[in-house]
């Protein structure tokens, strides 16, 4: 009996032992899935519970007929493309294919959006090869073709704006461009049937896609989730791979058009470097004609120079007739101002309606708005831009009217434009202007336009205006004697002239 006992102890304090055990067990065997039945699919981290990639979309029809064209679009996305692809979608008809061969890290916003649009309006069939990438602007590029082909190693995304700072540095930019591109970003993939979230997530950093994307990172997918996550269809090597995918047999004609001269000569004209270069010249030329009318040299470069500048911001859609209307207006404004002086309305107006039509071809405002264009730096760039050409116009016309009368070629021209006669009056009775004269006082016998005639102790000599146009009747000064005629300037009448006048 008391062995009995004991051997139940024995069993009691065995079982106390085991409990946590089994307990243990029978935890796990509950956590485990049942036989047949997947586990749930892990996140970006391996957490469970996340969504899992729904795979590559399906190919939309493919034309097995009809022209094809490739086109190639590498390095910057500036103005100067938008054109010459506008031009070749709109070439195109149904059942034709156009690929774009895409490898670039961005560029011009305005740019591309000008070339979504024309895609998303596009009635043939648009297939985007990303090539190896497709970053920024070209990320928006592709979300507006109907198929996306991912070449090996292939990135696209991360599409959110930057500007660049004093030092050339990238800066985020406002809150208000994110939100416009999240926006332009989602309404292009959601129009050809891809996810919006994907699309804001490559601009927004706080976008988050739960299974692909974190909160806090911007997103840029590589080829192979671009086709796990139904953002691109196929993927394709080389240019046969491409077409196999595409289940079309090699096309024995390919077209690969080049932009024209036009479109090469605008994407040139268009820099900004140059059209800087380009304003300033022009409004120079126009004001040297003025100074010193009747040759025709200055007016001649100043307007080639000017066209130049209207010719490539117009054909790549930032210049329009309103714009050329407008500095015609403002030209003409100034002209008079500068042949009848003294309404300074006249002139200022014409100032305002010059720079307003310059400002208004550096910016594309129908597809960016103001506000946009503000934040972004786009519309200060070009506000620095104008006003920095107009400035370098005056500095310079000044500079022209000082040194111009001591050169050779500057007394030829304002002795050319007196004989023309911007001067009137009776020919000199003196031929020779003494040096005895420097420094005397006259009287402007002529308006002085900058040339005319003074009256100096009795007698009338030709003169020439330093700085200017001298109204007829003023009080002058004699500055230099040059040959045959003096050089003055005017001076303010005493208060005892002005009574006895």
């Amino acid at each position: 009996m008391t062995g009995l006992w004991r051997l139940l102890e024995q069993a009691t304090r065995w079982a106390r032992r085991a409990t946590p055990l089994l307990a243990l067990l029978a935890t796990m065997a509950l956590c485990l899935p049942a036989r047949g039945e997947a586990a749930p699919p892990a996140g970006p981290g391996g957490a469970a519970g996340a969504p899992a990639p729904p795979g590559p979309r399906a190919l939309p029809p493919i034309p097995g007929a009809g022209k094809v064209t490739v086109v190639a679009i590498s390095g910057t996305i500036d103005l100067g493309l938008s054109p010459f692809l506008e031009r070749i979608v709109a070439a195109q008809g149904e059942g034709d294919l156009l690929v774009l061969d895409i490898s670039t890290l961005g560029g011009r916003i305005d740019a591309a959006l000008a070339i979504r649009d024309a895609l998303l309006r596009a009635r043939v069939r648009t297939v985007c090869w990303v090539n190896p990438r497709a970053i920024s602007a070209g990320a928006l590029i592709s979300l507006a073709c109907d198929v996306i082909a991912v070449a090996p190693g292939a990135t696209l995304g991360a599409a959110t704006p930057v500007q660049i700072g004093e030092g050339g540095e990238m800066k985020p930019v406002a809150e208000k461009v994110v939100s416009y591109m999240r926006k332009e970003m989602r309404a292009t993939a959601e129009a050809k049937g891809r996810r919006g979230d994907i699309a804001e997530a490559m601009v927004d950093a706080d976008v988050e896609v739960p299974g692909l994307d974190e909160k806090g990172k911007l997103l840029t997918l590589d080829g192979a989730q671009a086709l796990a996550w139904g953002v691109a269809e196929v993927q394709a090597g080389s240019e046969a791979d491409l077409f196999g995918a595409l289940g079309r047999p090699q096309p024995a004609e390919i077209l690969r058009p080049r932009p024209s001269f036009a479109e090469e000569l605008a994407r040139f004209l268009s820099d900004p470097t140059l059209s800087g270069v380009l304003m300033t010249l022009g409004m120079l030329g126009i004001l040297l004609e003025l100074y010193a009318p009747g040759h025709g040299v200055p007016l001649a470069v100043g307007l080639s120079c000017l066209a130049l500048f209207f010719f490539g911001h117009h054909v790549v859609k930032l210049a329009g007739w309103e714009e050329l209307a407008l500095f015609a207006v403002g030209a003409i404004l100034i002209a008079v101002e500068i042949l009848v002086p003294g309404h300074i309305v006249p002139g200022v107006a014409g100032a305002a309606f010059v720079a307003s039509a310059l400002l208004l071809s550096l910016l594309d405002l129908e597809r960016v708005p103001v506000d946009v264009a503000w934040h972004a730096g786009w519309l200060p760039r070009a506000l620095a831009s104008v006003c920095g050409s107009l400035a370098a116009t005056a500095a310079l016309a000044v500079g022209a009217a000082r040194v111009a009368p001591r050169t050779r070629f500057g007394r030829r021209l304002v002795l050319d434009a007196a004989i023309r006669g911007v001067a009137v009056g009776g020919p000199p009775e003196g031929s020779a202007a003494p040096a005895s004269l420097v420094d005397r006082l006259g009287t402007a016998a002529t308006d002085l336009r900058p040339s005319g005639k003074v009256a100096l102790d009795g007698r009338r000599l030709e003169a020439l205006s330093e700085l200017g146009y001298v109204e007829a009747g003023a009080r002058v000064r004699v500055i230099r004697a040059e040959g045959g005629r003096v050089v003055v300037r005017a001076v303010a009448r005493s208060a005892d002239e002005e009574r006895g006048a």
